[in-house]
């Protein structure tokens, strides 16, 4: 595991992000740490000075290219966005897992776990996309998306805490909202070629006309948009014990909850109110009669691969 609380400081693996995303300047001014209601957070400030952006973010890895090699597992933070008021368009809050090779063979990967667009701070998309570059020259995105999507439908308002997760394994991706699966992204687009840093940042643009990535440059030329609060970040791997088949478990306080070969369940095995359980095995888990989960209790079941917690498929990337 890996985690950071932001409680007034930050871990020394984080760098700042300094100078990206299309002209916005982060710079160390704009991060700051705050508390409230017994929630502390780092804040990135985003804001407009004589017609110049001014940002802030981090990055994992004590550069831009290096990284913790964190690959496979479960990210997530809690966050909120506050926009000035009279602000509607120029904020792009951003966390998101990305990786770009500057050697042969020149892979370019990204993974946007929270990323609302410019317009209007609402609308989040989460995406998978890389593309190979072998002799430098410019290859076509390859994209698995969902579109920006209203958050307001499913009641969320982005200037409250809010969870956004992602597991990541080879063969699915699995957005997750305030613990909520959210959508997946299955096979072909989910695996990565290389290890790959995390960022969190706030970034903005100011343009005369829209780009590709800046659909609505800020509303206004000099001034404050907002901030992008996060109160922690965490990092989780799995473990495996693959050979391993459960038939039963009667102390789930004790029980190693590694990704199993297979789990089957009765009535001894039934949850308790206020219990939160989650089971993974790479072949079946069967829930047999008499087993029972109780209101006030969860359970969670999923059918994992048995595969290594790191995107180990590093051919020739930094």
């Amino acid at each position: 595991m890996f985690s950071d609380e932001f409680d007034g400081n930050r871990n020394a693996n984080w760098l700042e992000k300094r100078g990206e995303a299309g002209g916005a300047i982060s710079i160390p001014q704009n991060i700051t740490y705050g508390s409230e209601n017994e929630r502390q957070f780092i804040r990135f400030i985003g804001e407009i000075v004589n017609g110049i952006p001014y940002t802030g973010g981090i990055v994992t890895g004590r550069t831009l290219s290096g990284h913790l090699g964190l690959g496979y597992g479960y990210y997530e933070i809690e966050a909120r966005v506050l926009q000035t008021p009279g602000i509607q368009s120029g904020l792009w809050p951003a966390f998101w897992i990305w990786h770009q090779s500057y050697t042969s063979p020149y892979w370019y990967e990204e993974l946007d776990i929270f990323e609302p667009n410019n317009c209007e701070v609402k609308a989040n998309q989460h995406h998978v996309h890389f593309w190979y570059n072998p002799d430098e020259s410019i290859y076509p995105d390859v994209v698995e998306k969902l579109f920006p999507d209203d958050m307001s439908k499913y009641n969320v308002d982005m200037s409250q805490w809010h969870k956004y997760a992602v597991e990541w394994l080879e063969g699915r991706v699995t957005f997750y909202l305030d613990d909520d699966l959210f959508f997946v992204i299955r096979d072909r687009h989910t695996p990565f070629h290389q290890n790959t840093n995390v960022l969190i940042d706030l970034q903005t643009d100011k343009f005369d006309t829209p780009s590709w990535w800046v659909v609505c440059p800020p509303d206004i030329d000099n001034g404050p948009l907002g901030s992008f609060d996060v109160n922690y970040f965490r990092y989780y791997q799995s473990k495996y014990d693959c050979g391993t088949t459960v038939t039963e478990i009667l102390n789930y306080n004790t029980f190693n909850y590694a990704v199993k070969k297979s789990i089957s369940l009765s009535g001894v095995s039934s949850l308790t109110a206020g219990q939160n359980v989650s089971l993974r095995a790479t072949d079946f888990i069967e829930l047999k009669a008499g087993f029972e989960v109780p209101l006030e209790a969860e359970l969670y079941l999923d059918i994992n691969p048995c595969e290594s917690v790191s995107a180990a498929r590093t051919s020739g990337g930094n």
